[in-house]
């Protein structure tokens, strides 16, 4: 039986495309989706996600956003994204033809509260943006605590660099976690098992020219992977990881890695905010993964789109 996810981002290239994975996945029963205002703008993030949805035929799962800006908001010429992929011509006019979800778009918020509220057994949380929507839920409602089998959440750097560049910061920080970190922190104090998937397993695994072409060729007969395609063929100008996809292909295919436990914190002010460490003393045990089949999560990749 698949089992039910909950995936908040924050609306980039590999955040959409790792949704599309969770969706078209038979082991995942994807109840909602929802848009933390991060890497995006997240009304352009939204509507980019709701002509997806129309473009490759999903159906299924309720999309919503969190429109409040984070702590400390991503670079603007990151952000500035929303508006290509808001407006690749693929999309064509079938989004308003045949809309995917009727009236305004619901607030993250209650659409995860109701999600974890009514469902019969425990969701997994998938986080591929800052934990800010995931915090303010179990904030107003600790007991949900409860209702969540594991979050696997794509931030963080132990044993390598950053990737923040900003006055004042000292550059070890990873940028899901460095946008709130009170969030994570708020996570992590929890009692919920997490799975981290840190840039110090990311940054082995890039975004190649010999997995695109094999995309590529598949591409002509399966809008999802034209979909990915051209999404992955906006990113110019730097070496591009698959930092959102492995995070979703921890929830479909565990199987793929091994997982290190580890005790860690976070620091949630200074010039080290949103860095993550190991500690003997605080801090919690959770599982950060290690290693990947690099294989078999390209195999599984290329299969799930070309199921659509």
């Amino acid at each position: 039986m698949p089992h039910p996810v909950l995936h908040d981002h924050d609306g980039h290239v590999d955040d959409l495309i790792s949704t599309i994975l969770l969706w078209l996945s038979p082991e995942i029963e994807l109840q909602a989706v929802g848009i933390t205002n991060g890497d995006c703008y997240s009304d352009l993030a939204l509507d980019a996600m709701l002509k997806i949805a129309t473009y490759v035929g999903l159906e299924g799962a309720e999309i919503s956003m969190t429109p409040d800006e984070v702590p400390n908001p991503f670079p603007e010429n990151w952000r500035r994204e929303s508006h290509i992929i808001n407006e690749l011509p693929l999309f064509g006019e079938n989004y308003l033809k045949e809309p995917y979800q009727q009236g305004k778009a619901r607030r993250s918020e209650a659409v995860f509260t109701d999600c974890l509220s009514n469902s019969k057994v425990p969701l997994t949380i998938v986080t591929t943006g800052p934990l800010t929507t995931v915090a303010k839920v179990l904030a107003q409602d600790p007991s949900l605590v409860s209702k969540v089998k594991e979050m696997i959440i794509m931030g963080g750097a132990i044993n390598v660099a950053g990737n923040v560049e900003e006055e004042g910061h000292d550059g070890s920080a990873e940028w899901n976690l460095y946008a709130d970190p009170a969030a994570f922190k708020a996570v992590l104090d929890s009692k919920i098992p997490l799975k981290l998937i840190t840039l110090d397993l990311t940054n082995r695994l890039p975004v190649t020219k010999d997995f695109l072409a094999k995309l590529e060729a598949q591409a002509e007969k399966h809008k999802a992977s034209i979909l990915a395609a051209k999404l992955w063929s906006l990113v110019k100008g730097f070496e591009y990881y698959f930092w959102d996809t492995i995070t979703a292909a921890a929830a479909i295919a565990p199987e793929l890695f091994k997982f290190k436990e580890m005790k860690i914190d976070t620091n949630i002010s200074g010039k080290s905010q949103g860095r993550i460490f190991t500690t003997l003393f605080g801090g919690r045990k959770v599982q950060v993964a290690a290693q990947l089949d690099k294989d078999g999560f390209e195999e599984l990749l290329l299969s799930i789109l070309a199921s659509k």
